[in-house]
């Protein structure tokens, strides 16, 4: 109900252009951070959206149900009738099956972090169709979007460094082998993990390899990171920027976020 609620809320206040971003993050982060159980995340998160879309439906005049396995919702009656019929939802997926509920259920697609151009083409792109097709969607009106960690600086070899700080920090999340794997990552990435098992911070920078910062981040002056975009061209619709900053310098991250600012702004 809070999230249905804040989520119109904040399209009224942002005049339609607020879009609804959901996913499931981790196993350890739901189980150790939040005290939830982590069972089936990809048809808990296909009821979570029927459920949300449902309430949105809800008027003063209108109560609606909802009897799923993992929501239940009874008598939901808005005390306003809703500002839009539908606020966007997009989905963060990793995996085939929470791509293919993406495209089956959600407005657009947010590929996270660490991707490179063999994980579009081998593993987004064919699911993301199957989901599409299983719906019988066209990709028309379906906006595909990627994250890719950042980092801009005159000294090239200062943005890669920052990167590290990105690069081992999302290497110790499991899903992210089907990335890491076949692009040949998977002992530096089990180096880092095992570094994060000890605290040792230090070790898990150390751990990520030249390879590994060329293949999966931009890093450099702002001639290089728009360079390095170009292989991905084609590969999605909306770039959307993030600034490293596990164990960073609070002051070089805001200082990253200026510097792709001015790299990327008009």
């Amino acid at each position: 109900m809070l999230t249905e609620l804040a989520a119109m809320s904040l399209a009224e206040y942002t005049g339609g252009r607020f879009v609804l971003g959901l996913g499931t993050a981790p196993r350890e982060w739901n189980e150790n951070w939040h005290g939830l159980e982590y069972r089936r995340p990809v048809e808990r998160m296909r009821e979570y959206i029927e459920c949300i879309r449902a309430m949105w439906t809800s008027s003063p005049e209108k109560s609606v149900s909802y009897d799923g396995e993992f929501y239940k919702v009874k008598d939901y009656r808005r005390l306003m009738a809703p500002t839009y019929e539908r606020v966007p939802i997009y989905l963060a997926a990793v995996l085939p099956q929470m791509i293919r509920l993406a495209g089956s259920h959600a407005d657009g697609m947010i590929v996270n972090v660490l991707n490179t151009p063999r994980y579009f083409t081998e593993l987004v792109h064919p699911n993301l169709k199957k989901g599409l097709n299983a719906s019988g969607r066209s990709v028309d009106g379906f906006e595909l979007c990627a994250v890719k960690c950042c980092a801009v600086n005159k000294d090239r070899k200062r943005a890669r460094t920052l990167t590290r700080h990105a690069v081992c920090f999302y290497a110790t999340i499991p899903y992210f082998d089907a990335v890491l794997d076949p692009a040949g990552f998977a002992e530096p990435k089990m180096a880092i993990r095992a570094a994060m098992r000890r605290g040792d911070v230090p070790a898990m920078l150390n751990a990520v390899t030249e390879d590994m910062i060329d293949s999966l981040v931009l890093a450099g002056t702002p001639d290089d990171v728009h360079r390095q975009l170009q292989k991905f061209e084609g590969l999605f619709e909306t770039l959307l920027l993030l600034s490293p900053s596990f164990a960073a310098d609070p002051e070089e991250v805001r200082a990253n976020h200026q510097a792709m600012l001015e790299a990327f702004g008009p």
